[in-house]
């Protein structure tokens, strides 16, 4: 084997472990025109027990408002500590494995299965029990996805939004790889029957209309590889022996003459 047939097996290895098509990195990958697309609605959680919530009545009286709301929370809020996890749980209301929230002056409210919104209503009814001007807020503070394999930045994500797009998760686990296998990925959904698998294409528009669009409290996703991952991370050390076998070569075909 001569010298320039070797340069030219370990110039298109290098050339093809570097490659990727365009259309393997896009998104949403069908033509779409410049149209208004109507996305599903939004599901509605309902809390389970595990939840953490946070849960302030607020008042014109501050006074009055610290006897019907955890001081600790307020304090976390005003340091700039909301966005801490471990505050969150320190100072959020848990929901117990019987269904139940315990809060200041209202006492034990069973909330197991209701809604962000149902669940406000109820806090703020019993709220009204006691105070004209009471108003409550209710939020979700455990709206966590976990999201692995080909991302940047995999691990469990917390979304402080009402609700969370699959695109909006992909962000916050810092993009997929430019190894993601775009086309197959896994999507893991908890639901009362037990594990759902849901299977996703990033770039078939079908997407936007898909149950898959909006993700729930507790969704997995795996982004797997694509098949030339294991070649191209390979690819460098291919390269490498086939220099030492040309160099060898060479050095062979020098002394033998």
């Amino acid at each position: 084997m001569s010298k320039r047939y070797l340069i030219l097996i370990v110039a298109a290895i290098g050339l093809l472990s570097s490659c990727n098509k365009r259309a393997q990195l896009l998104y949403i990958n069908n033509n779409i025109s410049n149209e208004n697309i109507k996305t599903p609605s939004i599901p509605q959680y309902t809390l389970k027990a595990g939840d953490v919530l946070y849960i302030q009545i607020i008042t014109q009286d501050p006074i009055v408002s610290n006897l019907f709301n955890n001081r600790g929370m307020g304090s976390a809020i005003q340091s700039s500590l909301f966005m801490s996890e471990s505050t969150n749980y320190l100072y959020g209301y848990s929901v117990s494995d019987s269904g139940f929230v315990q809060l200041p002056v209202l006492g034990k409210l069973k909330i197991a299965e209701f809604t962000i919104n149902q669940c406000r209503d109820l806090i703020q009814s019993q709220t009204e029990k006691y105070l004209k001007d009471g108003i409550a807020v209710v939020k979700l503070l455990s709206y966590k996805v976990t999201i692995l394999g080909e991302v940047r930045s995999p691990g469990v994500k917390t979304n402080l939004k009402d609700n969370l797009t699959i695109f909006e998760a992909l962000g916050l686990a810092g993009d997929l790889t430019d190894f993601a296998q775009r086309t197959n990925v896994l999507l893991l959904r908890q639901t009362p029957g037990g594990i759902k698998t849901i299977r996703v294409n990033l770039q078939d528009k079908n997407l936007l209309f898909s149950e898959a669009y909006y993700l729930v409290p507790n969704d997995i996703l795996v982004v797997e590889p694509r098949k030339g991952k294991l070649f191209s991370m390979n690819a460098p050390n291919i390269a490498i022996s086939l220099s030492i076998v040309s160099t060898t070569l060479l050095l062979l075909s020098y002394i033998l003459k």
